[in-house]
């Protein structure tokens, strides 16, 4: 093995081991992340048509997305009560959507929020309306803070579709039909990461290796009584 391939061996040894006593073994170098919930504290929708009203004051509230699960009504937020209607937003896949998901890839986030859906119940009657997409927005890795957007078509009046109906807990459910009118979501809050995700090395820690090694090598050197070769 000549000089300089017995350096790079050493000094890529001696940034495993310092990889490894910084992130638990964790030594992957990705940006990708998966997401476990989205702690969202504020939002807005912009959409002039039926319950826009109440949309917006819905997405305003605190809330809380968990990513591979479905989440009934009331479990992401407080319902708001208007009369003899109770609105809330919740997570469901009976119409074929999966559950949500969410991976950070460096400064941007994507989330499949196809899954989500809004509704009123009064009595055991529940009309809903599914408001879901591909959402994509900003993140920032050192505050956790993320910004998400998304657009659905909304119709513009409540017309059931008696072929979308079901039961759930003995509710009659029916599925609004959409119309042709596109609604704009947005979401702001915290992301909580998976604790078992491969982790993204810094540079500062390549740095760190180096000089750990560096100052290692020297005092060997040094303690030989010889100088380095040239490679």
């Amino acid at each position: 093995m000549t000089v300089t391939k017995m350096w790079r061996s050493v000094l890529a040894t001696a940034m495993w081991v310092v990889c490894a006593t910084v992130t638990g073994g964790m030594c992957n170098s990705t940006e990708a992340a998966l997401v476990t919930q989205l702690d969202f504290t504020s939002g807005a929708v912009n959409w002039t048509g039926p319950h826009g009203r109440i949309l917006d004051k819905l997405f305003a509230q605190d809330g809380l997305i968990l990513t591979g699960q479905y989440q009934a009504i009331g479990q992401i937020m407080d319902p708001i009560i208007q009369g003899q209607k109770n609105y809330s937003l919740f997570t469901s896949g009976f119409t074929g959507a999966p559950t949500p998901t969410a991976v950070i890839n460096g400064n941007s986030i994507t989330v499949d929020l196809s899954a989500l859906f809004f509704g009123w119940q009064r009595g055991d009657q529940i009309h809903v309306w599914n408001i879901g997409g591909q959402a994509t927005g900003l993140f920032n890795p050192q505050t956790s803070e993320f910004s998400l957007t998304w657009d659905h078509v909304l119709n513009n009046g409540s017309q059931p579709n008696n072929h979308a109906k079901h039961h759930a807990n003995g509710n009659a459910l029916g599925l609004t039909q959409t119309n042709g009118r596109t609604a704009t979501f947005f979401l702001n809050g915290t992301a909580i990461l998976d604790a078992a995700a491969p982790v993204a090395i810094p540079a500062s820690l390549y740095l760190f290796a180096t000089g750990v090694f560096g100052i290692g090598s020297w005092s060997w050197w040094r303690r030989r009584g010889l100088q380095p070769f040239a490679s």
